[in-house]
């Protein structure tokens, strides 16, 4: 919580720029699902990310990303809209892309990683209370979620590694 403290109000977290060849889509901050995450935590929205998608048509996008990750779900959201774009999408990694970022990665048409750029993949977690049923529960959801990401990974990459087990 304290790193999205010092996040709040720092202004915006996404950029979009257009020119002749396409456009640029800047995910330059911590992934939260809604504009009132964004608004109250900082960083960038699910929301915003899919508009500029969906407002750049068919032109290609250049998604320059640097992102520690955040939210899992906004993230699937955005690899879907990702994935929908008629237009070419190329990832950039200009610093890293970790966590639900890498997701954005994954679901790019080409991803280029700058030379001291990173990806960082892990399995899912949470913070959860509740009773012993409820523990359950939300261990199950956070294995269905490592699944998934091992599926998008595998999708992009091949089936030549184990990806649940570089999943740490």
């Amino acid at each position: 919580m304290a790193f999205y403290q010092a996040n709040k109000g720092k202004g915006a977290a996404l950029a979009v720029v257009q020119a002749a060849g396409g456009v640029t889509i800047e995910v330059y901050d911590v992934i939260v699902a809604n504009e009132a995450d964004a608004a109250f935590f900082g960083g960038v929205s699910a929301q915003a990310v899919i508009a500029a998608i969906r407002a750049a048509g068919d032109a290609d996008v250049a998604l320059r990303i640097n992102s520690p990750g955040g939210d899992v779900f906004a993230g699937v959201a955005m690899a879907q809209a990702i994935r929908e774009h008629k237009g070419r999408v190329t990832a950039h990694v200009d610093g890293y892309a970790a966590s639900a970022a890498s997701l954005l990665v994954a679901a790019a048409d080409e991803a280029v990683i700058s030379p001291s750029g990173m990806v960082m993949i892990h399995k899912a977690w949470t913070i959860a209370m509740g009773n012993a049923d409820d523990m359950m529960a939300t261990a199950g959801l956070l294995e269905k979620i490592d699944g998934q990401l091992v599926e998008a990974y595998r999708e992009k990459a091949g089936d030549t590694q184990d990806w649940a087990a570089l999943m740490t």
